[in-house]
């Protein structure tokens, strides 16, 4: 009788075993897992009309991302080295949900009349920049991040 029960024990302890390993608290969003959300221009090809981006943004944190926005600037140049430039693009095809381990495909153009005849545009750099919220749409998740590169 007593080798009935066992393989019905046995069940009853890896259940209990693995519930009691499960964590229902999300991890902390710390700046270690904010350096895992990436972005980083894949492909820059200019025309006639102006200059085309494709950016890529990686989420490899832990983290949901949730109603985020992507955006693209140049850069002024200045006296003492350069500053953002308050005039933004707003990436394309953006999602509300980026889940971890996802990877998204944006697009950006840069219309050449807005730097066209400016010396002080430095089109050569731009910054990335997202906003948004971590795992709920809450103020105290909202979050920014803000990457530059060079061409």
């Amino acid at each position: 009788m007593k080798n009935r029960f066992k393989p019905l024990v046995a069940i009853l302890l890896l259940f209990l075993i693995l519930t009691a390993c499960r964590s229902d608290k999300s991890l902390p969003f710390t700046p270690e897992e904010s350096d895992k959300i990436t972005l980083e221009v894949i492909n820059r090809a200019e025309d006639l009309n102006g200059v085309f981006y494709t950016i890529k943004l990686s989420n490899k944190s832990n983290h949901i991302i949730k109603q985020n926005n992507v955006f693209f600037s140049y850069p002024f140049k200045t006296d003492s080295g350069s500053k953002g430039n308050e005039f933004m693009v707003e990436a394309k095809n953006n999602k509300l949900d980026i889940k971890p381990n996802e990877e998204v495909i944006l697009s950006v153009f840069t219309p050449k009349e807005e730097y066209e005849g400016n010396k002080k545009i430095l089109i050569n750099e731009c910054y990335l920049e997202i906003k948004g919220y971590i795992d709920q749409v809450k103020e105290e998740n909202q979050f920014s991040k803000t990457t530059g590169v060079l061409f």
